[in-house]
């Protein structure tokens, strides 16, 4: 607000002041007297609310930052970087791992980044350095060393970051050696650079977590994957909780991470294994059950809504994990981030695509309602089901085609196929409940203990971008009649 207008604001509260006491004086001439001090006191209350009404500015909306965590760069990184240009104001970047050895000695893998690429986006970036909860110890010398030598190595390739962000999942045992280590860093870190850390929310109940923000300059609350993996990835009351409980404590302004991925938890003898990134099912011989769960972009959503509506100014902004990648079997694909994150609309719309050497004829159903398109030729036909919106659907349930001098027909991958009044019918078979991809269809076991999203197995639905198979029929021509939803 300029100068010139702050002083209108004020000679027009002055006069509404005068205005509202010679009123106040009036009507008092008609009542019993007030105590002066009470007539004052009603004026302040009225002049504050109206000076407030006028200088009232409205909260800035929340940065939205995303993780970059792949350990192999490939062009794919490229292309996601530049469709995420004007989405996301900030990139938190994996540079450099520590995992413990049985030994004693800590294996250190530094992450070959496209330096070029990264040169090129103009975004703050944050070098993220992940050290495994499990060391046994922190060796701060031999670490802060390892962190120096990333740093330069990045700034000799023209790589400017803004900050250094340490992945650390500490036992809250052990946060006073976590915060002498920190003491340290920060005393070695450029001026310039700030330093943030990842925080789990059982740190917050701890009486050394307060002082571990002394040296620091930001923190990234972690409310996701921080429970019992078979409770799901996240837990949108007891999320909102932590945030509550963090914005009581923090000297500091913080942001929050929110999960944009999926996993699977694998049963086995010894208990339960979580696999997301790496493969784990090949190194598993006594594995007995397997769920997928996925984030839900619905929940999600609404909690960025509700985010947004905070009036805590240490809160800073969201950071999503992690920035999806084409080929990435676990994680939402970009248009849903994007929808998620800009509370754009997300909608599911499955279509069924027939498919021949010589043509291709795609069908839209939306609200059971379909147009189509004859194809008079005689052909082999191949049904695919694809989704092309922004949000896993329910595959049909039923789907009826007629067609013309049909000679052979066929279903597959959970379909199976009857001839009835002239249509052709596809019906999904309920009793197949065999484990499929991630990419095609996946069970609907989003934030639920094992024992109940075991009973989900038979409700499959298509993830944003899949497609599924489901059989194939020789006809002369052959066209949608209607598809049913559950």
């Amino acid at each position: 607000m300029g100068i010139g207008n702050l002083v209108t604001n004020i000679s027009r509260n002055q006069g509404f002041l005068f205005a509202l006491l010679s009123a106040a004086l009036f009507m008092s001439a008609c009542q019993p007297a007030s105590e002066p001090s009470e007539l004052i006191a009603n004026l302040n209350a009225s002049h504050i609310a109206e000076v407030t009404s006028v200088t009232a500015m409205p909260r800035e909306p929340l940065s939205q930052e995303v993780y970059i965590w792949q350990r192999q760069w490939r062009p794919a990184n490229q292309t996601a970087l530049a469709q995420s240009q004007g989405v996301f104001q900030g990139l938190r970047i994996l540079a450099l791992q520590a995992h413990p050895k049985p030994n004693g000695a800590d294996i250190w893998f530094e992450v070959a980044v496209n330096h070029a690429w990264l040169q090129a986006d103009h975004r703050p970036k944050v070098a993220v350095i992940r050290l495994d909860g499990q060391l046994s110890h922190l060796n701060d010398e031999a670490v802060i060393h390892k962190i120096s030598q990333v740093l330069n190595s990045w700034q000799a390739k023209g790589i400017h970051i803004t900050g250094v962000e340490i992945d650390h999942d500490s036992a809250s045992s052990k946060l006073p050696a976590y915060r002498d280590f920190l003491k340290k860093l920060k005393a070695q870190l450029p001026a310039e650079l700030k330093l943030s850390i990842t925080a789990l929310p059982a740190w917050l109940n701890s009486t050394d977590f307060p002082a571990l923000l002394t040296y620091i300059d930001e923190l990234v609350l972690q409310i996701h994957s921080v429970s019992d993996p078979r409770l799901g990835l996240f837990d949108a009351t007891q999320g909102w909780q932590w945030v509550q409980q963090l914005s009581n404590i923090s000297t500091v302004p913080y942001l929050i991470a929110l999960p944009a991925y999926g996993s699977a938890v694998i049963s086995t003898a010894s208990g339960y294994k979580v696999e997301s990134e790496t493969p784990l099912r090949g190194q598993l011989n006594d594995s007995h059950a397997v769920e997928e769960l996925m984030a839900d972009p619905q929940v999600l959503q609404a909690f960025v809504h509700k985010l947004q509506s905070r009036t805590d100014a240490k809160l800073k902004g969201i950071i999503w994990f992690r920035l999806p990648l084409e080929g990435d079997k676990r994680v939402w694909p970009l248009d849903t981030l994007i929808a998620v994150a800009q509370q754009g609309e997300l909608t599911a719309k499955i279509e069924l695509v027939l498919s021949s050497d010589n043509d291709i004829q795609t069908t839209l159903a939306t609200e059971n309602k379909a147009k189509s398109q004859q194809i008079l030729k005689p052909q082999l036909f191949q049904l695919s089901l694809i989704n092309r919106g922004n949000i896993a659907g329910d595959i049909p349930a039923s789907l009826s085609l007629a067609g013309q001098a049909c000679s052979g027909y066929d279903a597959q991958n959970g379909y199976r196929v009857k001839q009835k009044n002239g249509l052709l019918i596809w019906q999904w078979r309920a009793e197949n409940i065999a484990a499929l991809a991630p990419t095609d269809t996946a069970p609907s076991a989003t934030n639920m203990p094992m024992p109940q999203a075991h009973k989900q197995t038979q409700k499959h639905m298509l993830n944003p971008g899949g497609q599924k198979v489901i059989g194939w029929a020789r006809c002369e021509s052959l066209y949608l009649q209607g598809i049913y939803a559950p």
